[in-house]
């Protein structure tokens, strides 16, 4: 009897045991975008198993969307309560959600972890996800528009030397006009539907010391000289491209490019890829984004920062994952952009990039587009300055003082009721 009475006992324990390690054992729902690249789905997997070993009591299942819905799926999933615990999101979506409550700030875990600190990342791309003074975000990736991509048969051509790219704005125009004739042209311009083209007009006016909205973010100084300046350099670049840019995306004028139609191209250090695969016979190289003879070449940051939603029962587990995950071990294998976090990111460029030096200095100096939880308004207003200037529908100061009053009223709006 006594003897059945400890067998009962040390089950009894065992199933205790059992108990407590499956109740401790925690669900991580992580949302990422959809990626094509076998190599890096493998490494990514190899990651997570790396993860699961360190935190056995956390098990993390991925879901993966295209961004073209990616989106939309968070917002519906975060207003019905039930997103994931850990996503990244767009730069440019940040301000959106922190507004929405449907995030958290991280500057109480920051202020403890020993490896996520500011001045471990590029400080364009941590400031993206500051909003009213705190931070709800940690930087995953970055990419910077825009690097000057050119043929140098096209420079040869034109009896210039290639290994003098231009480095101005006015070395840009002089040289392009000399690629220009019938049938090419010095580069191809774009506008498009996407945000690309804000990425450009404001790297123009960063180039210029300018700004899209002041330091708070409360009120539009496009109708100043920086951008004025700018956007007229913009303009005068119609002159060497060909026609029909307000229609053209980022991708038409990539292909021009590709197809050996224009000699120079802005775009982001992911082209390189592509360029390879399209024209792998093209003797191209890339320089930093032309600045004004006064200023200094700054580019505009694109990229992801991952998130923690308020509604996540196990923010901890989550807190652990983002530590990981921009890890300077991680981020260099998870990342299909250039990593966020600076260390990784100098291995990911002298690994996986030519020009590497040109690509870090230009992420060293980019800045963020405006942080506004209506930016995809803002945005369309900018994009129909810019159109309404190239079609000659407005003057540049017309079309900029016509903005600035539109945005400026969107401003009052959104701040009066917030």
């Amino acid at each position: 009897m006594r003897t059945l009475w400890i067998w009962f006992l040390v089950v009894g324990m065992v199933l205790s045991l059992s108990v407590v390690g499956w109740a401790q054992k925690v669900t991580l729902n992580v949302w990422l975008m959809k990626q094509a690249e076998v190599e890096l789905i493998k490494a990514q997997e190899e990651a997570l198993k790396q993860f699961q070993e360190l935190y056995p009591d956390i098990e993390v299942r991925f879901a993966v969307f295209p961004y073209s819905e990616y989106r939309d799926k968070l917002l519906v999933a975060a207003a019905a309560g039930n997103p994931p615990e850990v996503s990244v999101v767009d730069q440019i979506w940040n301000p959106e959600f922190a507004a929405a409550d449907f995030i958290i700030p991280l500057d109480e875990y920051v202020a403890q972890s020993q490896s996520v600190k500011k001045e471990n990342y590029f400080s364009g791309a941590w400031d993206s996800a500051q909003f009213q003074g705190k931070l709800y975000g940690v930087p995953f990736d970055v990419g910077v528009w825009a690097l000057n991509y050119y043929n140098k048969d096209f420079f040869r051509r034109a009896g210039l030397d290639p290994e003098k790219p231009p480095v101005t704005w006015d070395e840009f125009y002089e040289m392009g006009a000399k690629m220009t004739t019938a049938e090419q042209w010095g580069t191809a311009l774009w506008v498009g539907k996407g945000d690309a083209i804000q990425c450009i007009t404001d790297a123009l006016i960063f180039s210029n010391g300018g700004s899209v909205l002041n330091e708070d973010f409360t009120r539009c100084v496009l109708d100043q000289p920086p951008a004025i300046e700018a956007m007229t350099f913009f303009k005068r670049l119609q002159s060497i491209n060909p026609a029909g840019e307000v229609a053209r995306t980022e991708e038409d004028s990539f292909q021009l490019f590709t197809a050996g139609k224009i000699g120079m191209f802005w775009y982001g250090e992911w082209g390189q890829d592509t360029i390879n695969a399209r024209a792998p016979e093209m003797d191209w190289a890339c320089t930093n984004f032309p600045n004004p003879a006064d200023g200094k070449s700054i580019g505009t940051f694109g990229g992801w920062n991952m998130v923690i939603y308020r509604s996540a029962p196990n923010k901890d587990a989550a807190w652990k994952f983002i530590e990981f995950w921009t890890s300077r071990e991680v981020n260099e294998r998870v990342s299909s952009l250039t990593p966020a976090n600076i260390e990784a990111a100098k291995s990911f460029l002298q690994n996986k990039r030519k020009f590497s030096d040109v690509i870090f200095k230009q992420l060293t100096t980019a800045l963020y587009r405006p942080i506004f939880p209506k930016y995809p308004d803002l945005a369309e207003i900018q994009r129909n300055a810019t159109t309404a200037i190239l079609l000659g529908e407005k003057t540049v100061e017309e079309a900029l003082r016509d903005a600035t009053a539109e945005i400026n009223q969107l401003l009052e709006e959104y701040y009066a009721t917030h």
